[in-house]
């Protein structure tokens, strides 16, 4: 099983502003977010899991346990989740999939780094964050 805890870097992205607009993001803000380069941290303490994505213009902090409903503040506003693992993938539904901006996110996890897939369920769109372990 791979080691989930640990620092990712951005390295790169494929499709994000297409998914960002499929997901009704403002103009502004989407052309800022395509701007940052977050680094994420993940720490694993028993069955508590912190998930925090570190930018330049605010840090996201999501606390969770596998398997549980919980709130996170998400490129789009606050949506529920539910976060399950998939062998070594860390997979992110939400629980209301009708809502227009819902996406699930699978970051898959290996000796490198991070891979972040994510899915606008509306559209099918898919977009890709690619992150180096530091």
């Amino acid at each position: 099983m791979a080691q989930f805890t640990g620092t990712y870097k951005h390295e790169r992205d494929d499709n994000l502003e297409q998914l960002f607009i499929q997901m009704g993001m403002n103009f502004l803000v989407r052309k800022l977010a395509l701007r940052t380069s977050p680094t994420i941290e993940v720490k694993v303490e028993g069955d508590n899991w912190t998930i925090s994505t570190i930018m330049s213009i605010r840090t996201l902090t999501w606390t969770f346990k596998l398997g549980e409903e919980t709130i996170v503040d998400g490129t789009n506003g606050f949506v529920k989740v539910i976060f399950t693992l998939d062998g070594d993938r860390l997979v992110q539904t939400p629980v209301d999939e009708t809502d227009e901006k819902a996406m699930t996110a699978v970051r898959h996890f290996t000796p490198q780094g991070m891979t972040q897939t994510m899915v606008h369920k509306a559209s099918g769109t898919t977009a890709v964050r690619h992150f180096k372990k530091a």
